[in-house]
């Protein structure tokens, strides 16, 4: 736990997910976490009340998919503390998505909120009461909104994660290369083997040299892009050597050899699905939205999101994020990078 305190809060919802970890005494961890410590890692308070959990508390991780923040944003809100960090480390928007939510909660005064690009960890449950970390990120990216609070959370977040690095602000952030850089180019290639045939895989185990194509021609667009914006990213060949020290100039290159723990792992299908509505409702939609006020176009990400609703029968553009959910709708270009900056345009 890193010497801290720490306190699992879970949604009225779920709360009895809650009970077999409390009769274990702790959760059971199994694997490679960054601190190296596996065993019982035994908490200061499992609840599912949101004013117990944040009670004193100087950190907050929403650790949870991009469609699940909405309802723990909205049962913790209300009781979030002057001077908290609260960081959902799936990014995907977040700040702008519940932006109303967070000014009307004190973002702009009491807490500082900031987005991750991804969560800490590569992991799963292997049980009620157990997780087994397969990888941990080499290198975490964060920016808080509006960015004049980076450094405060940067500060934070050191004190448990030392390797995290800030982004100027939730533009770069969400332009960087994260998961939406792999899952729908791994599964595009392979879909009849994907949709149709399996159901249990080792998904990374199935990379291809057509997802390496794949990922290289949206990395191609997103890079532009973000530089419309005047936002600095990489390619995921690249962020992947960094974050889990895979060599190799390609996606195909990196997931194909022994030093990839992401190929051990065994998915479902129905893992997958959600990945793909993640990814393209959260990330491919917004970003070609913004590309159009950027005078871009990015044909290969639009060809990916209208193939997956062919194989996958789900309606991503009906669930997409929109510019007016995010709060941009008639923004110019300049007026959007000062919104991610100070959370005001002119």
């Amino acid at each position: 736990m890193a010497g801290c305190r720490v306190n699992l809060y879970e949604i009225t919802a779920f709360k009895a997910s809650l009970e077999p970890i409390r009769r274990a005494g702790g959760i059971q961890l199994s694997g490679l976490p960054f601190y190296g410590k596996t065993g019982l890692a035994t908490l200061n308070l499992l609840t599912d009340d949101p004013a117990a959990a944040l009670a004193g508390s100087d950190l907050v991780f929403i650790n949870v998919p991009a469609m699940a923040v909405g309802p723990f944003l909205q049962e913790l809100a209300a009781h979030f503390e002057q001077g908290q960090v609260v960081v959902v480390t799936t990014g995907y928007w977040a700040a702008f998505r519940f932006r109303e939510l967070l000014k009307e909660s004190g973002a702009f005064g009491s807490f500082i909120f900031a987005e991750m690009a991804l969560m800490p960890y590569l992991s799963g449950k292997t049980g009620p009461d157990s997780v087994e970390i397969g990888n941990w990120k080499r290198a975490l990216y964060l920016s808080a909104w509006p960015a004049s609070g980076n450094e405060q959370v940067l500060a934070a977040v050191r004190k448990v994660y030392p390797q995290t690095r800030l982004c100027k602000n939730v533009l770069e952030l969400n332009f960087r290369p994260g998961n939406p850089g792999v899952h729908v180019q791994i599964a595009l290639p392979k879909a009849e083997f994907f949709f149709e045939r399996a159901r249990e895989f080792r998904f990374y185990g199935e990379v291809s040299r057509c997802a390496s194509k794949l990922t290289d021609a949206y990395d191609l667009e997103r890079m532009k892009v973000a530089a419309a914006y005047d936002c600095e990213t990489e390619s995921w060949p690249a962020d992947c050597e960094t974050i889990y020290e895979l060599k190799g100039s390609s996606l195909y290159e990196q997931h194909g050899g022994p030093a990839d723990r992401h190929a051990e792992k065994w998915n479902r299908i129905e893992e997958i699905e959600r990945l793909l509505v993640e990814d393209i409702c959260y990330s491919f939609i917004p970003m070609e939205q913004l590309a159009s006020v950027a005078g871009l176009a990015t044909p290969v990400t639009t060809a990916m999101t209208d193939l997956s609703a062919v194989f996958t029968g789900y309606d991503y553009r009906a669930e997409g994020l929109t510019l007016d959910q995010l709060g941009l709708a008639g923004l110019t270009v300049k007026q959007i990078i000062d919104y991610a900056g100070t959370g005001i345009y002119k």
